[in-house]
């Protein structure tokens, strides 16, 4: 490995732990701190502010990642090789760039149309209410759901990048 091939890859997996551990972050400190210590209006309020700051970094990962990986790719497979389509790893390989599409899709729908619409919906009520409005309530469950896909992917795609370094 040539020290261009290291950073490529050293690239990649920085990028790939600043999206994922940022996101895996959200998902299992701050918004559970929030649930417990915030009435709901404040707490969408305040991820929505956290979610407009790390927005230009998850897009600045997925780029970086986009492009590392395709590099990545040139230095793994031989590409001229008709066996090398067939093999376990172009398998597992595969498996991870559709994860990785369907991650920045699921990202996507997130950040530019569900937290929009939720963030939308409560500009207008009270920070402090103690209760969402019933026209609220599905928003948030959308949202919720949106993060846990996307949790479960990012954990997959985890996954099949070890599978990758293992040969397997």
């Amino acid at each position: 490995m040539d020290i261009f091939s290291l950073f490529v890859l050293w690239l990649h997996v920085i990028a790939a732990v600043v999206w994922v551990g940022g996101n895996l972050i959200l998902a299992m400190v701050i918004v559970p701190h929030f649930r417990q210590s915030l009435p709901p209006v404040q707490r969408i309020q305040l991820l929505t502010q956290i979610g407009k700051r790390f927005e230009p970094i998850v897009w600045g990962c997925i780029g970086i990642l986009f492009f590392t990986g395709i590099v990545n790719i040139f230095f793994a497979v031989d590409l001229t090789s008709a066996t090398a389509i067939s093999n376990a790893f172009m398998r597992t390989l595969l498996i991870k760039i559709v994860l990785f599409f369907i991650l920045v899709i699921l990202t996507a729908l997130h950040s530019m149309i569900f937290a929009p619409r939720l963030a939308a919906a409560i500009e207008t009520l009270d920070a402090d209410l103690e209760e969402l409005p019933p026209e609220v309530k599905p928003l948030r469950s959308q949202m919720s759901i949106i993060s846990s896909l996307m949790g479960v992917v990012s954990l997959l795609i985890l996954l099949a990048a070890v599978a990758l370094r293992m040969g397997i």
